[in-house]
């Protein structure tokens, strides 16, 4: 009977140390006692306990000048191993199966490769007739809506280097300012670039640092598929993109930027 008493009061006292925990942001990385206490609700005693138990387990920092608390090591070092332990394909599956059964349409998953963006995972569409690629096949970066996604958001060194050694489907000149469209819309598309007949549309997929791990990227027949013509597809698209990047850390609130 002890337990069952006591039990609702430990997961009330572990959800209050998660609230606090969830104050901080890249936003307010410090902050003061005051400011917790307000932001979670409840009484300065009650906070101060909480984190002073944060604080001997290292969860928290406590600036001697300032008297701001910020977030410690400790979940450094577990941030760490969870990364290492997030695998992109099985973080991305609910939701590319989702869009490819909202859209119908072949929903591929590129990385960057080199100087190439490669497959690593897909969902077929459900039409019998789709446009599909090989996993693991090399594709360039300067066609095709998840290539030039990849591509739009690489140093300047890096996109000169692979449009001197890639197709353009115009010109230079032309390629480098729909990239510099596609980092401002994070999306991107593409009619008979690649292959002849196969359109394509795409969104980037962000990490916890804001760097673009991935493109997500929805293709098909252009007879059928004409991302030009679907205003729908880029809300959905991009929507699905930032879910799988907020699996992987990106914040929210960077994301309600987008």
């Amino acid at each position: 009977m002890l337990e069952k008493s006591e039990s609702p009061k430990g997961i009330r006292t572990l959800q209050r140390a998660i609230d606090i925990l969830n104050c901080f942001h890249a936003d307010e990385p410090e902050l003061t006692l005051t400011e917790i206490a307000n932001k979670i609700e409840l009484a300065k005693s009650t906070t101060t306990r909480l984190l002073a138990t944060l604080e001997l387990n290292h969860f928290v920092e406590k600036d001697p000048v300032t008297s701001k608390y910020r977030l410690g090591r400790k979940l450094y070092f577990i941030g760490h191993v969870a990364g290492q332990s997030i695998e992109l394909r099985s973080v991305a599956e609910a939701t590319m199966k989702r869009l490819r059964n909202q859209t119908k349409e072949t929903v591929n998953l590129y990385v960057l490769d080199g100087a190439h963006r490669t497959c690593i995972q897909q969902y077929e569409s459900t039409q019998s007739v789709k446009h599909m690629v090989s996993i693991g096949q090399k594709l360039p970066l300067t066609i095709g809506a998840g290539g030039k996604v990849l591509l739009a958001h690489q140093s300047k060194e890096f996109i000169e280097q692979v449009m001197e050694e890639q197709p353009v489907k115009k010109n230079k000149t032309d390629l480098k300012e729909e990239l510099n469209i596609i980092t401002e819309d994070k999306y991107a598309i593409s009619v008979d670039e690649r292959e002849a007949g196969s359109s394509a549309a795409s969104s980037p997929i962000y990490d916890i640092n804001g760097k673009v791990v991935a493109a997500l990227s929805v293709s098909g027949p252009s007879s059928r598929f004409k991302p030009q013509e679907l205003p729908e597809l880029k809300t959905s698209l991009v929507a699905a993109a930032m879910e799988i990047s907020n699996y992987l850390g990106y914040p929210f609130n960077k994301a309600a930027e987008h």
